[in-house]
Order: C-alpha cells, then sequence, then structure tokens
C-alpha cells in the first residue's frame, strides 16, 4: 500500500510543477509582435530599451522600472525628443513610462497591455505631467 500514496504524490507534483513555474515567470511588457518587424523590447520582462521601428521618438534606452509585476510599473529612460521647429534635439530627453492592464495577450502570454508615457519638452527639463497613450491607442499587444 505504501506504493500509492507514493505514486499519488508523483503524479501531483509532476502536475503542479508546470503551474507554480508559470506562475513565477514575470509579466512581459505587451506581445512580441507589437511593433513588428523592427521593432524591439515588446514581450520581455522590464526592458532596457524599446523600439517601435519608426520615428526616432518610439525609442526608449536605459529604461529603469519600479514595481515590475504589480498591477502598475514604472520605467524612467530617455527619448528623442522633438523640436518645436521641427526634427530632433541633439541630445535625448527624460521619458517616464507607465505599463497597467495585467491581462494576456493574443499569443497568451500574461502581459502590461496599455503603455501611457510623460516626456520632457526639452533635453534636461523636466518630464510633463500629461499622460499620453503610447502607439495612439496605448494597446501594446
Amino acid at each position: 500500500m505504501p506504493s500509492i500514496p507514493l505514486l499519488t504524490a508523483v503524479v501531483l507534483a509532476a502536475t503542479l510543477t508546470p503551474v507554480t513555474a508559470a506562475a513565477d515567470d514575470p509579466p512581459v511588457l505587451g506581445s512580441p509582435a507589437h511593433a513588428q518587424p523592427t521593432g524591439a523590447g515588446w514581450g520581455t520582462a522590464h526592458p532596457r530599451h524599446l523600439y517601435n521601428g519608426g520615428d526616432p521618438s518610439g525609442e526608449v534606452a536605459h529604461l529603469v522600472w519600479k514595481r515590475w509585476g504589480r498591477h502598475a510599473t514604472t520605467g524612467r529612460g530617455v527619448t528623442w525628443l522633438l523640436r518645436p521647429e521641427g526634427g530632433y534635439y541633439a541630445r535625448p530627453g527624460r521619458i517616464v513610462l507607465r505599463a497597467d492592464r495585467l491581462g494576456a495577450c493574443a499569443d497568451g502570454s500574461v502581459a502590461y497591455t496599455r503603455l501611457r508615457f510623460r516626456v520632457a519638452h526639452r533635453p534636461g527639463g523636466p518630464v510633463g505631467s500629461h499622460w499620453r497613450r503610447w502607439a495612439g491607442d496605448g494597446d501594446i499587444c
């Protein structure tokens, strides 16, 4: 009879291990398909670099995240800033990102599905107070 409890324990352990491992995986930022084929950083946990694959203002570098894995996370980094008269400043400026709406993307990954940002108006200047949606609607899945 000791083999039945042992067999039950082995089967139960084998069944629960993948669920526990998946629950320990941190959420990712959106879908890896977001901004493809030239995007970067999407579908990864706490990326240090993001890129939409378009103009320079769609690139964020030197990102440092706080509270990753909670219902919302905030990242700070630098991006290329548009000049009022056109073109970009020669130096990057500050940007703050806020990712939230933890959910599942179409590929099934647990992800932050919405991204918003605040950006400085000039290099060395303070970050603005108005939150804007990333990529128009904020949906990064």
